[in-house]
C-alpha cells in the first residue's frame, strides 16, 4: 500500500454506509423555507427566476452571534422582498470553533463569528426566515463533522460545504485520519438524505495551484469522490481568488462545460484595499460582464458581492445589504450593454475551451496517478487522505498535463496561469527591489526564519517566502492552520527566535496572547512579527477592529508589509 495510506486505515466505502445507516436513523427537519414554499421546491424557484432573465444572489454571512446570525437573515430576508432580489441562499460563515469537538474548544485561540453551543441553536438559524441556509467552512471536514451534520440536519439544512476544506487542520487537533474518517462519515449521512455538498476553489488545495486548468481538474476530481463514491450532489463556488476577470469567467464556463455545477461566483478579495471608493468599482466591473453572461448562457449560478471592507475587516450586516444593492442596480444597467452588443466573449471563449479541454486531462493523470501509488481510488477515505498528504504543491507538480519547465515554480508551464501566481510573483518582485533600494538586500542573509499561517490563507505565505528565500534567508515554512505550540517547537527545534506569522480570519490577538503567553512558560526566547488582517472583535464590540496596538503591547511587531519583518531581524 502506498506510504501515503497507512495498513490500518477503516475502508472509506464502509463508513459511507455507515453514515448512511446513521442517516436512516432520523427525519430531516422542516426550516422555515421549506414551510413557507410548500408547493414549490429551491430548485424550481431558481429557476423560475433564471427563465425570466433574472439573476439570482447567495450572501455570505457570519455575524458575531447566533441571535445576531438570526436577525441578519430575517433583515435580509424583509430587504430582499422589498427589492425584488431574490437571495437563493444564505451561506452561513461560523467559527471555527466549530470544527472542533466541544472539549477541545476552550483551549482554541477565538475567532470571530458565531459558535453553535448546542443543536437547538441550527434549529434558530433555520428557523430565520425562509431563506435557505447552508452550513459554509468548519463543517464537514472538520474533527466535528459528524455532530455538525446531524443537528443541521434535523434543523432542516439544505447545503453543507466546504469539500476543499479537507486540507484545513484543527488547533490542538492533529489526528489527520480520525479527521477524514469523520468527513467521510458525515458524507454518507448527509448521502442519506439527498441533500447537496458544495466546495470553493479558493479554499484548500485548489486555492493553493497555479493554474486554472488544474483548479477545473482537482474540481473534477472532488466531484468524482463526492457524487460517485459518496452519493451526495456536488457544487463548488468560485472568485475569491480571480481577479483577472476573463480567466474568471472562462474558468466558471469550464466548469459548467465539464458538467460541473458552479453554484455561486463571488467578487475578488485580491485587489481590494483600504480605499473604499475604489473598491465600489471593482464591484461593478467585475459584476456587469458576469450579469452579462449568466443572461445569456442560464448557468444558474448565483453571483455573490463582495462588501468593500473587505480588506479591513469582517463586513457588517449593513455593508452586505449595501453591496447587493449596488450590485442590483448595476444589474439594471448590464441589459443596455446586452442592447449594443458591447461585451464580446470570444476570447473569453478561447480561454474556457482550453481550461476545459486540459482539466479533463488533469483529472484522468490524478486517478491514473493515485492508482498507480497503490491508492484505491473506488475509496472515498483512500483519495482524501492521500490528497490531504500530498498537498497542493505536488499534486499539481505531479498531475499537470502542460508542458515541464524546471526554471518556472513547480516545473510546470500553465495554460491559463492563476492569479495566486502572477500577482504573488510581481508582488514578490516589487518588495525585492523595494528592499535592495533600502539597501536591506544581506538583512537576513542566513537567518533561520519560521513561517507559517494561523489559518488556511497561503497567498501570505507565498510572497512573504519567495521575498526571505531571494535574500538568502533559510525558510522554514510549517504551512498553514498552525497552533502556537507547533510554531514554538519549530523554532526551538531549529534554534532560532525569528518568527513570521501571517493571518487572517480574526483570531490574531487570542493567538498571539496564547504564543507569548506560552513563550514566557517555556523561558524560550523568540522575536515573533505578525501580518495579514491586524482585527478582533474584541469585549463590548459586534465589528472587529484593529488590534495592532494590542499586538505590539504583547511584544509580537505588527507587519504592513514585508519590510517590517525585515527590519525586525535587523534590530
Amino acid at each position: 500500500m502506498s506510504r501515503l495510506i497507512p495498513e490500518d486505515l477503516p475502508s472509506g466505502k464502509e463508513l459511507v454506509q455507515e453514515g448512511i445507516r446513521i442517516g436512516n436513523t432520523f427525519e430531516v427537519g422542516k426550516s422555515a423555507f421549506i414551510e413557507h414554499y410548500t408547493k414549490l421546491t429551491k430548485k424550481e424557484l431558481n429557476q423560475m427566476q433564471i427563465e425570466k432573465g433574472g439573476i439570482t444572489w447567495a450572501a455570505e454571512l457570519g455575524l458575531k452571534t447566533v441571535e445576531e446570525q438570526v436577525e441578519g437573515i430575517r433583515y435580509l430576508w424583509e430587504w430582499s422582498r422589498k427589492k425584488g432580489v431574490h437571495i437563493r441562499g444564505v451561506i452561513t460563515i461560523s467559527s471555527m470553533l466549530n470544527g472542533l469537538p466541544p472539549e477541545l474548544r476552550s483551549k482554541a485561540p477565538k475567532p470571530t463569528s458565531f459558535v453553535f453551543e448546542s443543536p437547538e441553536d441550527f434549529v434558530k438559524i433555520a428557523q430565520a426566515a425562509p431563506i435557505p441556509f447552508t452550513l459554509g467552512d468548519h463543517m464537514i471536514c472538520s474533527p466535528n463533522s459528524v455532530n455538525n451534520a446531524i443537528n443541521a440536519l434535523k434543523a432542516g439544512c439544505m447545503g453543507f460545504g466546504v469539500v476543499s476544506q479537507h486540507t484545513w487542520n484543527y488547533p490542538y487537533w492533529h489526528d489527520e485520519v480520525e479527521q477524514m474518517i469523520e468527513m467521510v462519515k458525515a458524507m454518507g449521512i448527509i448521502a442519506s438524505k439527498g441533500v447537496g455538498l458544495g466546495s470553493y476553489t479558493g479554499d484548500g488545495l485548489p486555492g493553493q495551484l497555479l493554474d486554472n486548468v488544474s483548479v477545473v481538474g482537482y474540481t473534477l476530481f472532488e466531484k468524482y469522490v463526492t457524487e460517485e463514491l459518496c452519493g451526495c450532489p456536488y457544487s463548488t463556488g468560485i472568485g475569491g481568488l480571480h481577479s483577472y476577470i476573463p480567466a474568471k469567467l472562462a474558468t466558471w464556463l469550464a466548469l459548467t462545460d465539464v458538467n460541473c455545477r458552479v453554484g455561486h461566483v463571488e467578487g475578488n478579495t485580491l485587489e481590494v484595499t483600504e480605499d473604499i471608493e475604489a473598491n465600489y468599482a471593482l464591484v461593478v466591473s467585475e459584476f456587469i460582464p458576469f450579469a452579462i453572461l449568466e443572461r445569456k448562457y442560464k448557468t444558474g449560478t448565483a453571483y455573490t458581492p463582495k462588501p468593500v471592507t473587505e480588506a479591513i475587516r469582517v463586513p457588517t450586516l449593513r455593508e452586505i445589504i449595501e453591496v447587493f444593492s449596488v450590485c442590483s442596480v448595476a444589474l439594471r444597467k448590464a441589459q443596455e450593454y446586452e442592447e449594443a452588443s458591447m461585451l464580446n466573449d470570444s476570447h473569453i471563449n478561447e480561454l474556457r475551451s482550453i481550461i476545459a479541454t486540459n482539466a479533463k486531462k488533469f483529472f484522468d493523470n490524478m486517478l491514473k496517478g493515485l492508482r498507480e501509488m497503490g491508492i484505491d481510488i473506488s475509496d472515498p477515505l483512500q483519495l482524501l487522505l492521500a490528497t490531504r498528504r500530498l498537498g497542493g504543491r505536488r499534486v499539481e507538480e505531479l498531475f499537470h498535463p502542460g508542458e515541464k519547465d524546471p526554471s518556472l515554480p513547480r516545473g510546470i508551464v500553465p495554460f491559463v496561469r492563476t492569479d495566486l501566481a502572477s500577482r504573488s510573483m510581481k508582488e514578490l518582485d516589487n518588495i525585492l527591489e523595494r528592499a535592495r533600494a533600502e539597501k536591506l538586500g544581506d538583512a537576513v542573509k542566513g537567518k533561520k526564519i519560521i513561517l507559517g499561517s494561523t489559518d488556511t490563507h497561503e497567498f501570505g505565505l507565498f510572497v512573504l517566502g519567495g521575498v526571505l528565500r531571494a535574500l538568502d534567508a533559510k525558510v522554514i515554512d510549517k504551512s498553514v492552520d498552525l497552533d502556537p505550540k507547533q510554531v514554538l517547537d519549530a523554532a526551538f527545534e531549529e534554534g532560532t527566535p525569528y518568527i513570521a506569522i501571517s493571518t487572517h480570519n480574526g483570531q490574531c490577538l487570542d493567538w498571539g496572547r496564547h504564543l507569548m503567553g506560552m513563550a514566557k512558560k517555556r523561558n524560550q526566547n523568540v522575536k515573533v512579527a505578525m501580518g495579514g488582517k491586524l482585527n478582533a472583535i474584541l469585549e463590548g464590540n459586534t465589528e472587529p477592529v484593529d488590534v495592532s496596538d494590542r499586538l505590539s503591547d504583547l511584544g509580537i511587531i505588527p507587519c504592513r508589509d514585508v519590510l517590517d519583518l525585515i527590519g525586525m531581524v535587523v534590530s
